[in-house]
């Protein structure tokens, strides 16, 4: 396989790298490819009449998760981010919170615990590359008290 090449998880297809979405915070390509994702969201909209998909049903097809569990998690958390323990600060498009996200190994799936948006993008991008976190550490003691 080439460089520019990569095996879809999804369609077991290996395909060219332009056809995967790029992640904001890492250099791996989103999974699956695009032609899956397609496939998928118009599925959930032909099964759904498109209308809306419900909070429910994510949880249900992408976690595994019931609505009464998601809310148990969210109860046994106090409503706040497992990782620095503060209510989720991003807003939905009507101003509303949005929800705390499910944060799940991407290797497993296993569902671990309700995230903060910005605890659970930084969570995937450092449990895809692992060193990523002392690396930032390192770089923000290099430059912490320094005048701007």
């Amino acid at each position: 396989m080439a460089d520019d090449e990569v095996l879809c998880k999804r369609c077991g297809e290996t395909k060219r790298r332009d056809g995967f979405y790029t992640q904001s915070y890492s250099s791996a390509p989103r999974q699956p490819c695009k032609q899956c994702l397609t496939a998928e969201k118009r599925a959930r909209y032909a099964a759904t009449d498109g209308s809306r998909i419900s909070h429910g049903q994510v949880l249900r097809e992408k976690h595994g998760l019931t609505l009464e569990q998601y809310a148990r998690m969210l109860a046994e958390q106090d409503g706040r981010c497992a990782i620095c323990d503060r209510p989720e600060t991003r807003r939905g498009s009507g101003g509303r919170p949005r929800r705390l996200a499910v944060d799940h190994d991407h290797r497993t799936g296993a569902v671990r615990r309700l995230l903060c948006g910005r605890c659970h993008a930084v969570t995937a991008a450092v449990e895809d590359n692992p060193g990523l976190l002392d690396a930032v550490r390192r770089y923000l003691d290099r430059y912490a008290g320094r005048p701007s």
